[in-house]
């Protein structure tokens, strides 16, 4: 045996205990990182519905009423906004909302609104649709006390809301017209997710 395999086998001798905690080490950490990043995506994902009753759900410090759809709404001022892509579709939708305090808009401040498709696909609230909104957006309505003379026939709207009377707030997504038909209005919060506020159709 040459001088330089006896050297190899020696070293390897010396290093077995490193080499198998090595071994072990290298697939331990990526299963404990893998599972670490799945288990964060998986508790940020919205899976688990709370479905919102016509007569008016209990959440997150609020009551939530069915919400309306409106598929290819008209503009509600004129000027009416740009051409959409073709093979999509605009939806409104209006969710009311009652709180019995005040305060408790400060808790839903975080809401975010979405449509649903029957396969998961989620869409968010158009940023870019004024000219289809007549209402406040977000989840804490207006939170003018008393309504703006350039407002005009919209002011009623951005009042502040009044505790224990329902208020509406609206949202505007350009949707696949292939779904618009089946897409649901949901809302989500940070803080309460996986949990969402499903609102049937």
């Amino acid at each position: 045996m040459t001088g330089a395999r006896r050297a190899r086998r020696g070293w390897f001798r010396a290093n077995t205990a490193a080499l198998a905690t090595l071994v072990l080490a290298i697939p331990l950490a990526g299963w404990w990182t893998t599972r670490s990043d799945y288990k964060s995506w998986y508790d940020a994902e919205p899976r688990d519905p709370v479905v919102v009753s016509a007569g008016g759900t209990p959440y997150n410090g609020a009551i939530w009423y069915g919400a309306s759809v409106e598929q290819d709404p008209q503009p509600v001022r004129t000027g009416a906004g740009g051409a959409l892509p073709d093979g999509t579709t605009r939806i409104r939708v209006y969710y009311r909302i009652q709180v019995d305090k005040l305060s408790a808009l400060d808790g839903l401040g975080g809401c975010q609104l979405h449509l649903r498709a029957p396969d998961g696909r989620i869409w968010d609230d158009t940023v870019v649709a004024d000219d289809y909104q007549d209402r406040p957006t977000g989840c804490t309505g207006g939170y003018d006390d008393k309504p703006e003379s350039w407002r005009g026939q919209l002011a009623q709207y951005y009042v502040k809301p009044v505790a224990g009377k329902p208020f509406e707030t609206v949202a505007v997504f350009v949707v696949p017209t292939s779904v618009a038909a089946s897409v649901q209005p949901t809302i989500t919060f940070a803080t309460k997710l996986p949990q969402y506020l499903a609102f049937p159709r």
